[in-house]
């Protein structure tokens, strides 16, 4: 069984392909997800977002800058503990399944 395959310029083959198996215009039909990101990373994405809402909020309401900050920090700090530790789904078991 012969196979044809491209050659990139250094050399090295850069795809192996049965002949007769690729078709022209057809385009296979891809299941598109949603890119992987760690717990850590989106828990610090909403401290930061909520720690701007408050800061910002507290600062249009008229509290001081000093006394918006840390407080705004404070709660960001508890939203960032709270989603790290209890913000993800709970991983399925599927060996355990009984129905």
């Amino acid at each position: 069984m012969s196979r044809s395959c491209s050659r990139r310029a250094g050399g090295s083959p850069a795809v192996l392909v049965p002949p007769g198996s690729f078709h022209v215009g057809r385009i296979a039909p891809v299941h598109l997800r949603s890119p992987s990101v760690d717990q850590g990373v989106q828990a610090f994405v909403w401290a930061v977002i909520f720690f701007l809402y408050l800061w910002l909020g507290m600062l249009a309401v008229g509290v001081e800058g000093a006394t918006a900050f840390i407080l705004s920090l404070v709660v960001g700090a508890a939203v960032w503990l709270l989603v790290r530790t209890r913000g993800g789904d709970k991983p399925r078991r599927y060996g355990s399944y009984r129905g």
